[in-house]
């Protein structure tokens, strides 16, 4: 990425160090060190070394919904609260929206029904309140996620894995091996996998999530 940048460049890039992404910041290090140029990189190791910190206590797990504790010797990831009220309001929402696009359905067949004469700015604005019964649609999918992680658990215990989750509508229980527990990418998707069973997956075009997940799949192999 930076090895076409003159030192200048990579000077100035290393005054703005806290703005680039973390895949970046590390590049960024490496050609510094690759190219002998000597300056403080004292802010930028700092913030590197915080975000690997970050990234070993699952702080980012909580960017997909999800967060992991040791109780009573058992390592646990459960559902955060914050993702399932994120879920709620979306479905509150998404009701919500779907029920002013049914009424601006219904209005825009009576107008058509009833001949009514409208200028284009008003007949543009109805067909745009009709729409929004498709904008509702797409908030039903917290609805979905409500359902599959209602009750969701993943562990470790004594050295097995026990999964507890929603498949369709019942709360199931899963126990098998730490060997059973893998990383599958599937396009721009991490998987992280017990057996055929996706649990959850995340971005794997960003390193953090990519790097948070390979943590966690360690860490409930007792790595």
């Amino acid at each position: 990425m930076y090895k076409d940048k003159t030192g200048k460049e990579l000077l100035e890039l290393l005054e703005q160090q806290s703005l680039l992404t973390f895949e970046s910041q590390l590049l960024l290090k490496d050609e510094i060190k690759e190219k002998g140029i000597i300056a403080d990189t004292s802010e930028l190791d700092k913030t590197i070394a915080d975000k690997i910190k970050r990234i070993k206590d699952f702080e980012y797990l909580k960017d997909f919904g999800f967060k992991a504790e040791t109780v009573d010797n058992k390592f646990l990831v459960t559902r955060t609260l914050n993702a399932t009220l994120t879920d709620v309001f979306a479905v509150v929402l998404g009701l919500i929206v779907f029920l002013i696009g049914v009424n601006g359905v219904v209005n825009l067949v009576l107008t058509f029904v009833n001949g009514e004469e409208l200028d284009v700015f008003t007949l543009a604005v109805k067909f745009i309140v009709a729409g929004l019964i498709f904008v509702g649609f797409r908030f039903f999918s917290g609805l979905k996620r409500l359902f599959d992680y209602s009750g969701f658990q993943l562990a470790r215990i004594d050295g097995d894995i026990t999964l507890k989750k929603r498949f369709d509508i019942k709360l199931e229980e899963i126990k098998a091996k730490a060997s059973d527990l893998f990383l599958h990418r599937d396009g721009d998707d991490m998987e992280l996998k017990l057996g055929d069973e996706v649990i959850f997956s995340s971005n794997a075009e960003s390193l953090v999530q990519r790097m948070t997940l390979e943590e966690l799949s360690k860490r409930l192999k007792g790595k």
